[in-house]
């Protein structure tokens, strides 16, 4: 689609050839501003982070459900998932999903508690 956009302008010469300038130069430019406000609107479109799929959830929280086997579980959107974390994690335990490797979340501890201590810290 988006190609179409791009050739429009260039497939409007034609119009040079076959209507009197005048009449040729007002519907070129209307051809021009019309491909280049939806080329606007396509790049604007794009640009705009992902929200579905597993790359959605970059940054979300999740809530530790508990360890089996020596690997977490995280529940993140009503779906169980394995985590990966450096640290040590409790049941019941919010963490940030840091990113994914295969099937597996890479996550780290969120705890408000120490965060609010580093800030009031760092102000005195």
């Amino acid at each position: 689609m988006c190609h179409i956009l791009f050739l429009a302008p260039f497939m409007g010469l034609v119009l040079f050839w076959v209507l009197p300038l005048e009449q040729a130069i007002v519907f070129y430019s209307l051809i021009v501003v019309a491909c280049g406000i939806l080329l606007w609107l396509i790049w604007r479109d794009r640009r705009k982070p992902v929200a579905t799929g597993v790359e959605g959830m970059i940054g979300d929280n999740a809530e530790v459900i508990g360890n089996k086997n020596g690997i977490w579980k995280v529940g993140v959107r009503g779906e169980l998932w394995d985590a990966v974390c450096r640290g040590d994690l409790s049941a019941g335990q919010t963490v940030k999903i840091t990113g994914v490797e295969r099937t597996k979340l890479l996550v780290e501890a969120v705890n408000p508690a120490a965060t609010a201590g580093e800030t009031i810290q760092s102000e005195k």
